[in-house]
Protein backbone atom coordinates (compact mmCIF):
# COMPACT_ATOMS: atom_id res chain seq x y z
CA UNK A 1 0.00 0.00 0.00
CA UNK A 2 1.56 3.32 -1.04
CA UNK A 3 -0.10 5.57 2.04
CA UNK A 4 -0.45 4.79 4.71
CA UNK A 5 -4.03 5.00 6.43
CA UNK A 6 -4.10 8.12 8.88
CA UNK A 7 -3.14 7.95 12.49
CA UNK A 8 -4.75 9.58 15.68
CA UNK A 9 -3.29 13.07 15.17
CA UNK A 10 -3.57 12.98 11.19
CA UNK A 11 -7.31 12.28 11.67
CA UNK A 12 -7.62 14.70 14.65
CA UNK A 13 -6.18 17.18 13.09
CA UNK A 14 -8.16 16.35 10.02
CA UNK A 15 -11.56 16.60 11.76
CA UNK A 16 -10.69 19.69 13.85
CA UNK A 17 -9.88 21.35 10.09
CA UNK A 18 -13.11 20.24 8.95
CA UNK A 19 -15.20 22.28 11.82
CA UNK A 20 -13.00 25.81 11.67
CA UNK A 21 -13.75 25.88 8.19
CA UNK A 22 -17.48 24.99 8.90
CA UNK A 23 -17.85 27.42 11.15
CA UNK A 24 -15.69 30.01 8.61
CA UNK A 25 -18.26 28.45 6.24
CA UNK A 26 -21.34 29.53 8.09
CA UNK A 27 -20.38 32.76 9.12
CA UNK A 28 -20.30 33.60 5.42
CA UNK A 29 -23.91 32.34 5.14
CA UNK A 30 -23.48 28.78 3.45
CA UNK A 31 -26.18 26.47 4.09
CA UNK A 32 -24.95 23.51 2.19
CA UNK A 33 -20.67 23.58 2.62
CA UNK A 34 -20.78 24.24 6.50
CA UNK A 35 -23.77 21.76 7.65
CA UNK A 36 -21.42 19.22 5.92
CA UNK A 37 -18.23 20.15 6.93
CA UNK A 38 -19.97 20.54 10.75
CA UNK A 39 -21.15 16.88 10.51
CA UNK A 40 -17.88 15.59 8.73
CA UNK A 41 -16.12 16.83 11.81
CA UNK A 42 -18.37 15.94 14.93
CA UNK A 43 -19.59 13.11 13.87
CA UNK A 44 -17.09 11.58 11.31
CA UNK A 45 -13.56 12.35 11.48
CA UNK A 46 -12.99 13.01 15.20
CA UNK A 47 -15.01 10.38 16.88
CA UNK A 48 -13.05 7.89 13.95
CA UNK A 49 -9.38 9.31 15.34
CA UNK A 50 -10.72 8.76 19.11
CA UNK A 51 -11.64 5.04 18.26
CA UNK A 52 -8.01 5.05 16.32
CA UNK A 53 -5.89 6.42 19.33
CA UNK A 54 -8.18 3.64 21.82
CA UNK A 55 -7.27 0.54 19.31
CA UNK A 56 -3.54 1.50 18.63
CA UNK A 57 -2.77 1.39 22.32
CA UNK A 58 -4.03 -1.57 22.84
CA UNK A 59 -2.63 -3.56 20.03
CA UNK A 60 0.57 -1.98 20.69
CA UNK A 61 1.93 -5.38 22.23
CA UNK A 62 4.08 -3.03 24.84
CA UNK A 63 2.11 -3.88 27.60
CA UNK A 64 3.52 -7.14 29.99
CA UNK A 65 0.18 -9.13 31.08
CA UNK A 66 -0.71 -9.04 34.88
CA UNK A 67 1.02 -12.01 36.97
CA UNK A 68 4.23 -12.61 34.35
Amino acid sequence: MAIKSFNFLGLFLTGLAAVVIGYFALARGSMTLAPALLVAGYCLLIPWALFRLGHSRRGSGSETPPGE
